[in-house]
């Protein structure tokens, strides 16, 4: 779903809270997408403020664990970046 779909402040919430993240967190593009198991085009592009695109359920839990923020957060649903719980990786 993206912003063709209704959510472009979606889209630019991800991209904003998620660009701060990764500084935040001194994550690369590449090594973000390395951690999440997606090729470095994918992140550039969810990363683009122009693209307005949005991840799916998968990415976005996955970035967030990376990241140590919550989901919810990335996504602009929540001004808490704290994760509640840990989110669980499957091998």
């Amino acid at each position: 779903m993206g912003a063709e779909n209704g959510c472009p402040w979606m889209a630019l919430c991800w991209s904003d809270e998620c660009c701060a993240a990764m500084a935040n967190g001194h994550v690369t593009q590449a090594e973000l997408s390395r951690s999440i198991g997606v090729d470095r085009s994918t992140v550039s592009q969810l990363l683009d403020p122009d693209a307005l695109r949005l991840p799916n359920a998968q990415v976005a839990a996955e970035c967030a664990n990376v990241l140590g923020v919550s989901a919810d957060w990335l996504l602009g649903l929540s001004d808490d970046a704290s994760l509640l719980r840990p989110l669980l990786r499957h091998p």
